[in-house]
């Protein structure tokens, strides 16, 4: 059973816990945010259960991230960002496997970032978890399906 309010709570916490950033999930992403949005995205499939995970944040949310995470004001390489943001995927997955109460035998594959233009919100995607948030006023997004996902909401 997919449990928002745990995959919300823990997507919370790595922020809080890891960025020192505090996400305020947004109902409307349409109205709040302007598309397209170029993102990084990090994807992670589930082992031994059907199931994927994908962030979705702006490179300005990504190097802040970095910032606060390495104590280091600069801008960081696109290398480094890729980084930062498969640890946080990494992190946000595992942390809600452990805490969904997952069988001991589900894991998950390490996640892997590439970037990607999301032209506009499908409000018809057939994820189970599909959570936008506003981090600083940078675009940040959850997606969790049930099954394996090609473009996880890509267009």
């Amino acid at each position: 059973m997919i449990n928002a309010q745990t995959l919300e709570k823990t997507t919370s916490d790595v922020f809080e816990n890891m960025y020192f950033m505090f996400p305020e999930h947004v109902k409307n992403p349409d109205s709040h945010f302007s598309f397209p949005i170029q993102c990084y995205r990090a994807h992670s499939n589930f082992i031994k259960e059907k199931g994927s995970l994908s962030i979705f944040g702006t490179d300005r949310l990504v190097n802040q991230m970095a910032m606060n995470f390495l104590g280091e004001k600069r801008n960081f390489e696109h290398l480094e960002l890729i980084d930062v943001f498969r640890e946080a995927a990494n992190v946000i997955v595992g942390n809600y496997i452990t805490s969904a109460n997952k069988p001991p035998e589900v894991s998950f594959e390490i996640p892997v970032v590439d970037t990607t233009l999301i032209i506009s919100i499908n409000k018809g995607d057939p994820y189970q978890i599909d959570r936008y948030y506003d981090i600083e006023n940078q675009f940040f997004r959850i997606v969790l399906a049930g099954y394996k996902m090609n473009q996880c909401g890509m267009h």
